[in-house]
């Protein structure tokens, strides 16, 4: 099993993007607290992807 560029940068994009977009949302309903609860739901994006992204890789051979 090999990891590349790409299986560690792209947890983390999409992190980002999800959690600029929850930002977002948050912004508009409670703007007290947006920063610190985008970023934990971007964490957790992040690490959600990160077990799809081991478990793909160590399910397929390559």
């Amino acid at each position: 099993m090999t990891f590349t560029f790409l299986d560690i940068a792209l947890p983390i994009g999409l992190a980002l993007v999800f959690a600029g977009f929850r930002y977002s949302q948050y912004l508009k309903s409670d703007p007290n607290h947006a920063v610190p609860r985008a970023a934990a739901d971007g964490v957790k994006g992040a690490i959600g992807l990160a077990v799809v992204t081991l478990g793909y890789k160590f399910i397929m051979p390559t």
